[in-house]
């Protein structure tokens, strides 16, 4: 019995690695898509627990003596930690700056500021808010804050003539929250954040976008 050459099939063989390809490609797919896909009646579930957040925004003063300032760059950064699925107590730093607003008095001559009316605000204050749920994922979270204010320079002086560079501080908020589909992050919006800084008597804003990511 002779050999017939074109009866070999074998690695060569016009399409052969082509056909090994659509193989490999019709078995593995399918697998991939299950795993990719998650389980039905599974859904992603709101993280809670100990988280960071990072807040960008922007800063103002009202009250002094050119009753407002210029809107400034609000940059806040924080830790904090769900105690349940709706309270959260939170450390953060903020930093703002008052431009072009007097709180110590003009002189009468001059018209200028008796102290400085552009000074840097950097806010190190506890906070605890109270998460209503108002849709799936969706919260409104009314928070309070409180804490320490360093003013750099003094923007006045207590009725000592001592510059007031180091203050408390207190304040309310309403902002609201989303738990994204993308696993451990959350964003939301501080609509308005005031705050009180006492002993300088000046009363402060500020409106931002926050990222959280809960571990």
């Amino acid at each position: 019995m002779g050999y017939d050459a074109r009866a070999f099939k074998g690695p060569f063989e016009e399409g052969f690695f082509v056909r090994k390809l659509l193989i490999v490609f019709l078995a593995v797919v399918p697998a991939l898509a299950s795993a990719a896909t998650p389980p039905e009646g599974a859904p992603l579930k709101v993280r809670r627990g100990f988280f960071t957040e990072t807040d960008i925004g922007a800063f103002n003063t009202f009250g002094g003596d050119d009753a407002y300032s210029n809107l400034q760059v609000f940059l806040q950064l924080g830790v904090g930690y769900d105690i349940t699925e709706n309270i959260e107590i939170g450390l953060h730093v903020g930093i703002g700056a008052n431009a072009a607003n007097c709180h110590a008095g003009k002189d009468a001559r001059t018209n200028v500021c008796n102290k400085s009316d552009n000074f840097t605000v950097t806010f190190v204050d506890l906070s605890f808010a109270y998460l209503f749920r108002v849709a799936e994922r969706l919260y409104v979270a009314p928070k309070i804050v409180g804490g320490m204010t360093f003013l750099d320079p003094a923007p006045t002086a207590n009725a000592a003539g001592n510059d007031v560079n180091l203050a408390p501080n207190a304040g309310l908020a309403v902002g609201v929250e989303y738990a994204t589909n993308v696993d451990h992050f959350t964003v939301g919006l501080d609509v308005v954040l005031v705050r009180y800084i006492f002993l300088a008597n000046i009363s402060s804003h500020q409106y931002y976008l926050k990222v959280k990511y809960t571990f």
